[in-house]
């Protein structure tokens, strides 16, 4: 495959568009679908909370968490592509909670300080270019015993994808930790989950998921 080949995936990963846009986000769901549930599980979403979700595509694999929080919880999906945004419009439509959609840059968002109980992102980390700004910026928005989670996959997994040399961040999990620890989270913790064949359109690769979590005390 030629290098303009695999930078149009991952152009496509990072900022899905158009109708290639939209075949890209079903292929994730399939791809993310247990990396996805991992997170989910870890950031445990409760009844009533106000949860945040940064970077859900067509948010399909999203749908947990709104019956999680029931009928007086709050969902925001903050999506940074136009047609992902208004294809998670479309799916959120009808749900028991309260949701809204904002699409844009996550940092250029603006919230009430300490208004928000979680926040979640899954295959979101390598695109943002600053991870200190960002994780600083999400910080000011939880409530105190607030927690966020993040699903990824691991530098070494990454490294073995050829689409990966562009438009990704790759980052050690020890590095992400870091930097969490900097922005002020506390009980910062990683759990792996080892490699499994998942689909990828007509082919299979091989992917393993790590789950950081952190807590705002």
């Amino acid at each position: 495959m030629q290098d303009q080949d695999l930078q149009s995936i991952a152009n496509q990963l990072s900022c899905p568009e158009g109708d290639a846009g939209i075949d890209i986000g079903n292929k994730m769901n399939v791809l993310n679908q247990i990396i996805t549930s991992q997170t989910i599980e870890k950031l445990s979403p409760q009844k009533d909370e106000s949860i945040i979700e940064i970077g859900p595509g067509n948010g399909s694999l999203s749908l947990p968490i709104l019956e999680n929080l029931g009928r007086n919880g709050h969902y925001l999906g903050i999506e940074m592509s136009e047609v992902m945004a208004e294809e998670l419009q479309k799916n959120l439509a009808g749900n028991h909670c309260t949701t809204k959609v904002v699409y844009g840059d996550c940092l250029e968002v603006q919230l009430k300080n300490e208004s928000i109980d979680g926040v979640i992102g899954v295959n979101l980390l390598y695109f943002i270019k600053d991870l200190s700004i960002f994780f600083k910026h999400i910080f000011k928005w939880l409530k105190p015993g607030g927690r966020v989670a993040f699903g990824i996959r691991s530098d070494k997994s990454l490294k073995q994808l050829p689409f990966t040399q562009f438009k990704f961040h790759i980052r050690t999990t020890a590095e992400i930790k870091s930097l969490m620890k900097d922005a002020g989270f506390n009980a910062v913790e990683s759990s792996f989950f080892d490699k499994e064949m998942v689909p990828f359109g007509d082919t299979m690769i091989q992917a393993d998921s790590v789950i950081i979590t952190g807590k705002k005390y």
